[in-house]
């Protein structure tokens, strides 16, 4: 309760006697080199692609006069992995000052466009930053609800609200409500009475057991839309240091989402082959069945082998297979990746 009234004081006295703001700036850039097989490749798609892309970020911060830090961020990007030839030479866009963040004794409060709590616990498996998404841009998976193996969990609390995050003990604990999910930076929706969901929640446990680390996530929202169900979604996530180079994690996630049932499930394996090169192995599964009985299957294996050069450069190379199944039709494609990623 002190942790609130303080945050509240900070929001009643309009951040009374802040210091001079502090901002940073940092950047990344990439180029790669994929080239694949897939289903779609006789048809319409070439098999092969070079992509660069990058993101500049501005980190803006300050303190009030009672101790609580306030933070936001803007950020200029050009997609690094774009598959879609008509946006092949769009410009860089702007992203970012979607939330602001208050900092207090252990707790931070986010008021703003907020990513649901535990957002993707349960729905890894892709090590891989660029051969996944090739792979899938080569295969004819129109209308493949499971395309992607994201967690049932994502999305379900994404919209303008409230985030906290805490701890009790050696439990840490990160809750979202938004008004109307989906709604970005701004709640209004005129006709939010009769579309859509509203009032999403989601809460995030995190605690060590055993030596391993593990996440428990769960959510929900309320359908506007009488003939359809509320959504309902829970994911559990564990991570084990099996050795000094060798580290297990797997998780899974179950949900209801406009009346969709999805389950989906990973594994992935880290073995640090020295110390600047690492080898990722991942599986991930992911099944989506309507009402009436339609189901969409993703089956995805991915390998990633990245090295550091050092000054924020590394290398890496990384293989995708995905295979999808759209209400009994078949599609697969695989891809292999190089490239580097440069960090300033």
């Amino acid at each position: 309760m002190k942790k609130l009234l303080t945050f509240v004081s900070a929001i009643t006295a309009g951040a009374i006697g802040t210091a001079s703001a502090d901002v940073s700036v940092s950047g990344s850039s990439n180029f790669f080199y994929a080239s694949g097989t897939g289903d779609a490749n006789s048809i319409t798609n070439e098999e092969s692609m070079s992509v660069v892309g990058g993101t500049l970020a501005f980190a803006m911060s300050t303190e009030t006069s009672n101790g609580v830090s306030v933070s936001s961020s803007i950020t200029v990007s050009s997609d690094t992995d774009n598959v879609v030839a008509s946006t092949a030479n769009a410009g860089p866009g702007l992203g970012g000052m979607e939330s602001i963040v208050f900092g207090m004794d252990g707790m931070t409060v986010t008021l703003g466009d907020i990513n649901n709590a535990g957002s993707g616990t349960g729905g890894g498996g892709d090590v891989t930053s660029f051969a996944a998404t090739h792979a899938a841009s080569i295969t004819t998976t129109t209308n493949n609800g499971a395309a992607g193996a994201d967690a049932a969990i994502d999305g379900i609390a994404d919209g303008t609200g409230i985030n906290v995050a805490t701890s009790m003990g050696d439990i840490a604990v990160n809750a979202t409500f938004v008004q109307n999910v989906g709604s970005g930076r701004n709640s209004l929706n005129t006709d939010t009475k009769t579309t859509g969901f509203s009032s999403g929640y989601a809460v995030d446990l995190g605690f060590s057991a055993l030596g391993a680390s593990v996440n428990v996530a769960a959510g929900g929202s309320t359908s506007q839309v009488e003939a359809t169900s509320n959504n309902t979604a829970m994911g559990l996530e564990v991570s084990y240091p099996y050795s000094d180079v060798l580290t297990l994690s797997a998780g899974t996630s179950q949900g209801t989402l406009s009346d969709v049932e999805v389950d989906n499930m990973f594994v992935t394996a880290a073995y640090t082959m020295d110390a600047d090169t690492t080898l990722s192995l991942g599986y991930s599964t992911k099944d989506n069945e309507t009402t009436a009985g339609v189901v969409d299957e993703e089956r995805l294996i991915t390998a990633n082998v990245s090295r550091s050069l050092g000054g924020g450069v590394s290398i890496f190379a990384e293989y995708a297979s995905a295979d999808y199944d759209t209400d009994n039709t078949g599609s697969d494609g695989s891809s292999v990746a190089v490239g580097t990623v440069v960090s300033f």
